[in-house]
């Protein structure tokens, strides 16, 4: 933990360990860490939001810009053909992917739209002599929920990737938009890296909510919100008394819905490999193409530092996920106790990693928004596309649905000499 002196501290409950910490309060420039298990309990950046604010404004006006036309254009002899964002989306619908189309509309228009608008809505409602105060709420509670499906950032990579391709085929022409896109993809990052969720929900306390607990308040059933992050305390099923969301001590039936992801994702693996990605027509020739067929020409074309990109992200990251989940709830359901750093740091790793897998997915896309020449060039999705995108979905479910700290418990409850209180209070390190 890192700050500036000696503040008053308050209780955070550990989302991967399950142990209440203390920490600082409203101390600006401290990071906070769990003593257990080394997880981030929070960063306190700009309590005074207007550094925030003004990159959610940039957001706000590279994502219109972005919509406001064509990102890239492409010529074969001599027909030229132009898409923007929505173009892709669109193409997979009328080719029959409509499932496909529609996911990479959300998670590269609506998703992004959505978060923005929150972000914006909130850092500037906070800020009225008679705020909104439920409304606030209602709506901030979704930022932690969209905030991975967002994925411009995801996007670009897969735009470079199709790049390499449309470069070998056609002369490519790139528009406003995409450098919009690029701001917009900065501006966010730059977004989430400065917006302290902590600072916003103590800004919504604006009438009689109860202060965060302190270190001398260690009596009762203590649960912490995984939402605004406060101590309630409280029985399952009540509400938090500062956002109004439903406290769980554990997430419901996670165990159950995990597995069931894990093996539904598992299944879809094997196709999402074994059968073509998009099909390509050139001169009246038409090659199927497989997620490892791209990439054994990414590296014969010379660009190996894509062809790692692809193979990391479509083929490693996925099976990786898959394995992880698999130990993570045997170790939940069987516990040992044994290398449970390794395995909630694994949990972060996947947890943070897993939305780079649409790369495949949205170079797809942007390949049938472009190349529509009929015999000439032409660019078809494929079955494995959708299977691939039915993994990536899923198992980013599946890590959403595991509760990490369901090890930490088998591991108490496997060591007699542990301590069985989850609410032991401690100093972060």
């Amino acid at each position: 933990m890192t700050g500036d002196g000696a503040h008053s501290v308050a209780l955070r409950d550990c989302p991967l360990c399950g142990l209440i910490s203390t920490v600082p309060h409203n101390v600006r420039g401290v990071a906070a860490s769990c003593p257990q298990c080394t997880s981030s309990l929070g960063r306190i950046w700009h309590p005074d939001m207007r550094i925030p604010r003004g990159w959610a404004l940039a957001a706000g006006l590279f994502y219109l810009l972005a919509l406001a036309g064509p990102f890239v254009q492409i010529s074969i002899f001599g027909r030229l053909q132009r898409a923007d964002i929505a173009t892709g989306p669109l193409q997979l619908t009328v080719q029959g992917f409509d499932l496909v189309g529609f996911l990479v509309l959300a998670v590269t228009i609506i998703f992004p739209g959505i978060k923005l608008g929150i972000v914006l809505l909130t850092l500037f409602g906070i800020r009225l002599e008679h705020q909104p105060t439920r409304f606030l709420k209602a709506i901030f509670r979704w930022y932690p929920l969209i905030g991975p499906w967002a994925m411009v950032d995801v996007y670009l990579l897969g735009f470079l990737v199709a790049y390499t391709r449309l470069t070998a085929m056609a002369t490519v022409h790139l528009d406003l938009s995409l450098f919009a896109l690029v701001g917009l993809m900065i501006s966010m990052a730059a977004l989430d890296g400065s917006l302290d969720t902590g600072a916003i929900w103590d800004a919504l306390d604006t009438g009689p909510a109860p202060r965060p607990l302190d270190a001398d308040h260690r009596g009762g059933h203590l649960i912490g919100c995984h939402c605004c992050f406060l101590i309630n305390r409280a029985e399952p099923g009540m509400a938090c008394t500062r956002c109004d969301t439903v406290l769980r001590d554990r997430k419901p039936d996670s165990i159950v819905r995990s597995w069931a992801f894990v093996i539904a994702a598992m299944a879809l693996y094997i196709p999402a490999n074994l059968y073509p990605v998009m099909l390509i027509t050139q001169l009246a020739r038409t090659t199927p193409f497989t997620i490892m067929g791209g990439i054994v020409e990414l590296f014969a074309a010379g660009v190996w530092p894509l062809g790692l990109l692809v193979l990391l992200a479509s083929i490693a990251i996925p099976l990786v996920k898959l394995l992880s989940m698999a130990c993570m709830l045997i170790e939940a359901q069987r516990p040992s106790g044994r290398h449970l750093l390794g395995l909630t740091r694994t949990y972060r790793f996947v947890a943070f990693i897993g939305r780079w897998s649409m790369i495949d997915v949205f170079m797809v896309s942007i390949l049938v928004a472009l190349v529509r020449f009929g015999q000439f060039a032409n660019v078809r999705a494929s079955t494995g596309a959708a299977c691939f995108a039915g993994v990536v979905v899923i198992t980013m479910v599946a890590v959403e649905s595991f509760d990490p700290r369901l090890m930490w418990d088998g591991a108490r409850e496997a060591a007699p000499e542990t301590p069985h209180d989850p609410t032991l209070i401690a100093e972060p390190s």
